[in-house]
């Protein structure tokens, strides 16, 4: 029996190829969650990317038996409607982990040099003498505070304690110090408010949750240390940008690197973009090739999976395998 799969944006030849050997796999013509929803009525299974899967279209598909989350996190699939309607989905937890820590420690690296600004004068101004003015400063025994410390969290632990030498601090409500490997030493602290007052650095690493909505705002930010540097490559959704904006503005903050914004894409007259002590890129930082292959695999893997009936390695909704639509 062959099933119809509807790959929403383009993934990796490895994904598709593992599609290939169940299903027939057809383009969606316009990947607006308007336009899916009149494209989807025949179709098994779903792979998409950043597009929003909404009720509507989960409810336009009555065949629809799975959808393949092609990342980490499930936030723009509407999980509860799916579950409600016996449709599996399915996720990539753990394939892009490197590729964001390594994209977090640029971000860091990146501005503790002033890497941007000392090209600048170099390249546009031609000012070798920028040498003596242009700021710096070392990460080595440097406070580190992640929030949040999943697999992503722990990678850019690795990274900063083993490779930079600094010291790492991090608060999850969810983890517990039995929770954390002995080789990797993290102070767990009691609060985000502790966190944020000792770090030099904070880097989110949080999920995006109606709790966690704009998590860091006005009065976080006031709660740092002065000179200190903010990183996101969690979702935009954590943070308010324009309290951020505030406090790079005024100095309180040294800098802020960020591949995430609410709304994405950002609006060109994003005020952030105005600032020199800011790094901003298109939130790429799951988007190295290794990373590509793997989230295309594994997603398409959990897709096929579902399809033959067999329970999925990687469900994001396992309460509803039992009432999966067969």
């Amino acid at each position: 029996m062959r099933f119809k799969v509807m790959v929403v944006q383009k993934v990796h030849q490895a994904g598709l190829d593992i599609l290939s050997e169940v299903a027939d796999i057809v383009i969606a013509g316009d990947p607006t969650p308007e336009q899916l929803a009149r494209e989807v009525g025949d179709v098994d299974g779903i792979l998409v990317r950043s597009t929003p899967i909404t009720r509507k279209v989960l409810e336009a598909a009555p065949k629809l038996k799975v959808v393949g989350r092609h990342g980490v996190g499930v936030d723009n699939v509407d999980v509860k409607a799916a579950t409600e309607l016996g449709i599996a989905v399915v996720y990539a937890p753990g394939s892009n982990t490197i590729a964001v820590a390594e994209h977090t420690a640029m971000l860091m690296l990146a501005l503790a040099k002033n890497v941007f600004e000392a090209d600048k004068a170099l390249r546009v101004e031609h000012n070798f003498n920028s040498r003596f003015s242009i700021k710096s400063l070392e990460l080595c025994e440097k406070t580190l505070g992640l929030v949040g410390i999943g697999k992503i969290g722990r990678a850019v632990a690795n990274i900063c304690i083993h490779g930079l030498g600094m010291h790492v601090i991090a608060y999850d409500p969810y983890v517990t110090e039995a929770m954390l490997d002995p080789d990797l030493p993290i102070k767990l602290v009691q609060s985000l408010d502790d966190l944020l007052k000792e770090a030099d650095v904070v880097s989110l690493h949080a999920p995006a949750t109606p709790e966690n909505y704009r998590m860091m705002g006005e009065r976080e930010f006031g709660l740092m240390k002065d000179g200190a540097i903010f990183i996101s490559a969690a979702r935009g959704s954590l943070v308010d940008e324009g309290a951020l904006y505030r406090a790079l503005k005024s100095g309180k903050l040294a800098g802020a690197g960020l591949d995430v914004f609410d709304p994405e894409p950002p609006l060109p007259t994003n005020p952030l973009f105005s600032l020199s002590n800011v790094i901003v890129t298109p939130h790429m930082a799951a988007h190295t090739g290794e990373a590509l292959v793997r989230m295309a695999t594994m997603s398409a893997e959990g897709i096929v999976q579902v399809l033959k009936g067999e329970r999925p390695t990687q469900l994001a909704n396992p309460e509803v395998w039992e009432k999966r639509r067969k």
